[in-house]
């Protein structure tokens, strides 16, 4: 989602999600994830997805904001430790969680996943997490996060797999010193069409579709369209090589819409899209993708267009039976950030902002992956970006005629530079470290500093399984650097305890030294917090 965007996140403002199978961990976390765009591994033989939907898993990290850090590398091997002896936990039809928290609650997450018939699978999810109504230190402030959603997947189709999902959000925040409170209802819907084989000298497909509709208590009144389409054709055959190694020929499209109306000022209307062209190839030691990439942005209210061109390379190199890899690439591209994306990182963004395209000029990724060590991954990195129209969040001065504690966005043109490096080590049967840091570094051409964003960066977590049944975990989380109030500490403490294979009890102790630093002005991070609940399998 977001690389160029800010590294930061509201305190007290949160969402609640399931992720990654394959280290069980459920994760109440902030609504903003930045990450470094992947490096991505050219497929060419796509996989079928399976006919069911993710279920979350065992482990519980709760915090009143993660930190999803930008030095989230990819790692070269599949190494995780869910601590019931390195198996994966099996597929659950359905999934309850429900927990309550010193400030933080209630939690409340359910999924549902089965399948109707042998090629129609069926998934529903409903979640709701919010505070207190008066957190006591930042009274009278409150939030609540609702949301529903339901979809179905089906491969009665011969090689291709249709998905479909509609959801519901709803989302109401209250802040001290904020007038008034702000409510965002959003209605979405998704579609996507995948090719789930691929044989010599036939065509591949990926289409998806995204549309929603952002309404609600918008500073009197609002609302957003905005839809989303990507199609990826391409063809496949060995024009040369071996026969399971065919060469791609391929054509990315895609196009971003967005309107914006708001009491009190002219409706916006913007549109951006994209060519593709590619090849791509690969070996036994190897991978390839040469394309360039021709974005074109119309603003309807100037009547203004823009066409650009950027390249679309990236490759790498395996080396000693493919236990070190070296990648790098080149890339660029336009993004219009909606006004959807600026609320889900900041809610209290004030509505009376102009919303700008978004243009890498030009970025370069590169570094070196190992996995020299069984029980080691190591990644180390090096990202350049030069962005026009690089977003930031601003405090609006209480002296303006907009509503105090709020924020509008300011653009700049950035050149950012970024070292990055993170390391997953398997210490013991028992005990796994995670460790990472990023540091940055900011040119700005107008502003005078890069505004909430850290110059250093640190993430680690310890996890130790004192038995099957019982295991505990430890997350220090640093940003400093940054153009804010002060700098980021938060240490956390957590545990939980398997009762059988259905059920686990979970406790989580956040800010363990009571930090009352502030991710953007004004808005601090709750203090110590104690959270505890249930989880059912069945």
């Amino acid at each position: 989602m977001k690389t160029r965007y800010i590294a930061l996140a509201i305190s007290l403002f949160v969402s609640l999600s399931g992720i990654a199978q394959h280290n069980e961990e459920v994760t109440i976390e902030g609504t903003y994830r930045p990450k470094v765009n992947k490096v991505d591994k050219i497929l060419m033989q796509p996989v079928k997805p399976q006919q069911s939907f993710e279920m979350p898993g065992t482990e519980v990290r709760v915090l009143d904001i993660e930190h999803r850090f930008q030095h989230e590398l990819e790692k070269m091997s599949p190494l995780y430790y869910n601590g019931s002896n390195g198996q994966m936990p099996e597929a659950a039809k359905n999934f309850l969680m429900a927990g309550f928290g010193s400030r933080i609650s209630p939690v409340f997450l359910y999924k549902h996943n089965s399948n109707l018939t042998k090629n129609l699978g069926l998934g529903v999810g409903i979640k709701h997490y919010s505070s207190w109504l008066d957190i006591k230190d930042y009274a009278p402030t409150s939030f609540m996060n609702n949301a529903f959603n339901v979809g179905l997947t089906s491969s009665k189709y011969k090689n291709v797999q249709l998905g479909w999902e509609v959801y519901y959000k709803n989302d109401m925040y209250h802040y001290y010193g904020f007038d008034p409170q702000q409510v965002y209802n959003t209605i979405g819907t998704s579609f996507g069409l995948t090719s789930t084989t691929t044989r010599n000298g036939e065509f591949v497909n990926d289409l998806n579709i995204d549309y929603h509709y952002l309404f609600g208590k918008l500073d009197g009144g609002g609302k957003e369209h905005s839809a989303k389409l990507s199609y990826d054709l391409g063809y496949v055959d060995s024009w040369w090589g071996k026969k399971n190694y065919p060469q791609k020929l391929g054509l990315a499209l895609g196009a971003q819409y967005a309107n914006d109306q708001f009491p009190g000022q002219a409706g916006e209307d913007h549109l951006i899209f994209k060519v593709n062209p590619y090849f791509e190839m690969k070996d036994d030691f190897y991978r390839l993708h040469l394309g360039v990439r021709m974005d074109g942005a119309t603003d309807f209210v100037t009547t203004t267009g823009m066409l650009s061109v950027h390249p679309d390379l990236k490759g790498s190199l395996s080396v000693i039976d493919n236990a070190v890899e070296f990648y790098a690439g080149l890339n660029g591209g336009r993004k219009l950030f909606t006004y959807s994306d600026m609320i889900t990182d900041n809610p209290f963004v004030d509505t009376r902002l102009n919303m700008e395209v978004t243009t890498v000029k030009l970025g370069f990724e590169g570094g070196i992956r190992t996995h020299l060590m069984k029980t080691m991954d190591i990644h180390v990195g090096v990202r350049y970006r030069h962005t026009d129209n690089d977003p930031f969040f601003h405090e609006v001065s209480a002296t303006t005629a907009k509503p105090y504690n709020s924020f509008d966005v300011v653009y700049d043109e950035t050149r950012t530079v970024s070292v990055m490096g993170n390391v997953r080590w398997l210490a013991t049967d028992k005990m796994v470290v995670d460790a990472a840091f990023t540091y940055n570094n900011y040119k700005m051409t107008n502003e005078a500093h890069p505004w909430f964003r850290p110059g250093l960066e640190g993430d680690l977590k310890l996890s130790y399984r004192f038995t099957d049944a019982f295991g505990m975990n430890a997350n220090f989380l640093y940003q400093g650097q940054r153009w804010a109030m002060n700098d980021v500490f938060d240490l956390g403490l957590g545990a939980d305890w398997h009762v059988n294979d259905q059920l686990t009890v979970f406790a989580k102790l956040n800010n363990v030294a009571n930090q009352k630093y502030q991710l953007y002005y004004d808005y601090p991070v709750g203090g110590i917090q104690a959270f505890a609940g249930l989880k059912i399998r069945f």
